[in-house]
């Protein structure tokens, strides 16, 4: 058994989203367009930016966290240059939301118009998270999201903008994206997910190849597929639910341990739960997950939440999505406390 921060793809799942219509988008996402993918997001917002002036070379500059996937970066490049400090050249800021764990977005917003930034939420793992009361991707004048990150729904992400003919404009493209580019894409991602879940290195180390090779496409391949659309509608509600359900009760269960104090205990539906442990604890958890087939590690969170002055600390992933049954989860949060048994 192999169990990752993600879900494994479901072939009934998806044959069974032939069959249907394509089906509206949820009422959470109904100012989202949807796009390719949260790559392919990004390079909208970059492409509208400098349509409109805003970014004149790829000198100029976006002011990025530390802890963002490398492949972000890249798609970053090819129109402005990402930095992790503020310069004159600074033209836009891009705030994560690391784990679907908000920024702090006082600062933030602060430092923007103070600097006159535009501000770009990526959403990759926030899709109903808040920050006092209010939905995080309300905040920034754009907003990017990738759906395929909370479960399997081939690539797929979306976008929105506080500008008024920001829609128009990725309307255009994503209908001008040839469909030969999309099927290339989704049936990598398809592929790569696939393999992760399997013992054979061949198929994993072919997969990820075959899946570098289609990012090269991904600021182009603008247009979603339909059933990936379908998948997302289908799927999102469910998996909201389940994940701030099993939220709340790992921070139950584990209440007292103090390696959850770090996180807030409303608003949050998390991508995975990452606990801060001592050295030695952090050791034994992930040693105890990894025995049961849970893909797991020490991974830097930003525990000041600011980008601007970030702190981090080291934790462990612990997953919570809906691909996972409640037995499953419920031996995760075991596993977790024999960890801190004498």
């Amino acid at each position: 058994m192999i169990i990752r921060e993600v879900e494994k793809p479901d072939l009934k799942k998806i044959i069974k989203a032939i069959k249907f219509k394509l089906t509206p988008k949820p009422e959470l996402l109904s100012d989202v367009l949807l796009v390719g993918s949260g790559k392919g997001a990004i390079a909208l917002v970059l492409k509208y930016l400098i349509n409109q002036g805003i970014i004149k070379d790829k000198v100029d500059e976006i002011l990025v966290p530390s802890w963002l996937g490398y492949w972000i970066y890249n798609q970053i490049q090819p129109y402005a240059f990402p930095a992790k400090f503020y310069s004159k050249r600074t033209k836009v800021i891009l705030v994560y939301h690391q784990y679907g764990f908000p920024q702090d977005m006082d600062k933030i917003l602060e430092f923007a118009h103070d600097k006159k930034l535009i501000l770009i939420e990526d959403c990759a793992h926030s899709i109903a998270s808040y920050y006092k009361g209010k939905l995080l991707g309300s905040f920034g004048d754009f907003t990017i999201y990738s759906f395929s990150k909370w479960f399997f729904c081939f690539a797929l992400g979306g976008v929105k903008s506080k500008f008024d003919d920001f829609r128009s404009y990725a309307g255009e493209a994503v209908s001008k994206t040839p469909f030969g580019l999309t099927l290339i894409k989704d049936t990598a991602k398809f592929l790569h997910e696939w393999s992760t879940f399997s013992n054979s290195n061949i198929f994993q180390k072919y997969a990820g190849f075959l899946l570098g090779m289609s990012y090269a496409i991904y600021g182009e391949a603008l247009k979603p597929g339909r059933l990936a659309q379908t998948l997302l509608a289908q799927k999102i509600a469910k998996e909201i639910s389940v994940r701030q359900k099993r939220y709340h009760y790992f921070l139950k269960q584990t209440d007292g341990l103090g390696i959850c104090d770090h996180l807030e205990r409303e608003g949050i539906t998390p991508y995975v739960i990452p606990i801060h442990c001592a050295e030695r604890q952090t050791e034994d958890v992930i040693k105890h997950l990894r025995a049961r087939g849970f893909k797991t590690g020490a991974y830097h969170f930003d525990a000041n939440r600011n980008l601007l002055d970030p702190k981090f600390i080291k934790t462990v992933w612990i997953p919570c999505h809906s691909g996972i049954s409640d037995e499953v989860f419920s031996d995760i949060t075991d596993l977790v406390l024999k960890s801190f048994k004498k």
